[in-house]
């Protein structure tokens, strides 16, 4: 063998052998830290689609349908929206839990959905006859699937003005739906504002080989007061709906059963790749995980909320415990696609934080977020790949260990880098595991037989 032949295969060897220890997520991995990506990276996206499935693309990454990109001033808007989003779902949860579905300033029918939030995942969906593509924000946390529409009120109905809306009249599968308790709908949101619209029914193609008839969802009349969805078009609701939900037969799990068996896996990108969705047994193909799944826990008042029991979180050599909600006031932990940044229990968040800082001293402090959610920030500017600890979230009977980018939220490039976890505003709120610590991660959500299975990308799969 030829000198460069041999550096050749070192080489191979060293570069498997980082692969390994990266995706074998479930394997007993010592804690130590991982290499932050440089700003010097400029590695291309990976923006194929798949064929079977629904291609997840980040809002404000070169895949998403306008090619936008993040800025810091969409790094805050970000943040903002989040924020809202948290409180609105804390907010109807606790009215779940003491005066039942009918909550406080609730008018007409009501709905469990809540704040769309950032909305920064987005999955292409087509709706009518002819085919009409539209772009949803992907939400375990609401259980409708709605679009942004434009009805028509008069006879003849004149050409449709607005390209991004949905309007019935233009498709020929369109009818009114069957609806009980009835199909005008009204949604009040934690700023007061409201949205309303009606249900109807149309085909829904869902990725390239399923057209679903006769699928119910929401002909949602735009409101300007519940802000700018920039390129979202409409949610994806993916959640789950109770029995006592006034709609809970109009979620997507229940009226694809027959089709899909309640089954779907995600993988969510970083913003400079894609991601996907699966339904069915293609989920469960495309997903593949060695058997070891964490349960998913129903409670009276979960709403649309996918529970799981967090037991503790590592970073680097520190574990620490989080109260069950046996021995707090917060009702327990979700899983959601729809919130961006994990929100932990204060004492959690605060032993964290400090090892965060302990960890991160050599570095020159940045300042917080500016809406003060992100407070442990540092300024790696000139400091090429600089180590970040490893994190991993222990489930009952699941460790998942976090990518790299899951760690850390980058406020302003590399200048601001910020532990990218919050603190709850109330320890009776949620905790919550948002879609920045879900990345590169596959997700099964299998609801027959209350499982979730979590598991690190394989590497034949383009993200």
């Amino acid at each position: 063998m030829t000198g460069s032949s041999a550096l050749m295969a070192i080489g191979h060897i060293l570069m498997c052998y980082t692969l390994f220890f990266s995706f074998h997520a479930n394997k007993a991995l010592g804690y130590g830290a991982t290499v932050v990506e440089s700003n010097k990276s400029h590695a291309p996206p990976s923006c194929t689609g798949t064929t079977t499935g629904l291609r997840v693309v980040h809002k404000y990454g070169p895949c998403s349908p306008s090619g936008l990109k993040k800025t810091s001033a969409v790094v805050n808007q970000i943040l903002a929206q989040d924020k809202l989003r948290v409180r609105a779902m804390n907010s109807r949860l606790h009215n779940r839990r003491t005066i039942g579905l009918e909550g406080e300033g609730t008018t007409g029918t009501y709905l469990q959905n809540d704040l769309p939030g950032a909305g920064n995942f987005l999955v292409t969906v087509g709706f009518g006859t002819p085919l009409k593509d539209f772009n949803l924000a992907l939400d375990t946390g609401s259980y409708v699937t709605w679009v942004q529409c434009e009805p028509c009120t008069e006879s003849p109905c004149p050409q449709q003005q607005n390209a991004s809306l949905y309007n019935p009249s233009f498709s020929s599968t369109s009818s009114n739906a069957p609806c009980s308790p009835e199909c005008n709908y009204t949604q009040p949101y934690l700023d007061k504002s409201e949205s309303g619209g009606t249900f109807v029914l149309d085909t829904v193609s869902i990725g390239q080989d399923y057209q679903i008839p006769e699928f119910i969802f929401l002909c949602a009349v735009p409101d300007k007061q519940i802000g700018d969805f920039g390129e979202a078009n409409g949610i994806l609701g993916l959640g789950l709906a109770s029995s006592d939900d006034d709609f809970a037969t109009y979620s997507l799990a229940t009226q694809t059963a027959n089709l899909f068996g309640r089954v779907f896996c995600h993988c969510l990108p970083s913003s400079s790749n894609s991601g996907y969705v699966y339904f069915g047994e293609k989920a469960r193909e495309q997903c593949p995980f060695s058997g070891t799944y964490t349960r998913l826990l129903r409670k009276p008042f979960s709403g649309s909320y996918y529970f799981v029991n967090l037991i503790a979180i590592t970073l680097g050599q520190k574990k620490v415990e989080v109260p069950s909600g046996i021995l707090s006031s917060s009702p327990g932990t979700i899983i959601d696609s729809g919130t961006v940044i994990t929100h932990l229990p204060s004492s959690v968040y605060l032993e964290l934080s400090q090892e965060f800082d302990r960890l991160m001293s050599e570095f020159p402090p940045a300042n917080p977020s500016d809406d003060g959610v992100l407070k442990a920030c540092y300024n790696l500017v000139d400091h090429d790949n600089p180590a970040i600890p490893e994190m991993v979230l222990h489930f009952e009977n699941l460790d998942v260990y976090l990518d790299q980018t899951a760690v850390t939220w980058k406020g302003n490039g590399m200048s601001q880098v910020c532990f990218g976890f919050a603190a709850k505003e109330d320890e009776g709120d949620l905790t919550i595991i948002g879609n920045h610590q879900q990345q590169k991660l596959n997700i099964l959500f299998n609801i027959p037989d209350q499982r979730l299975e979590i598991g690190p990308v394989m590497m034949n799969k383009r993200q």
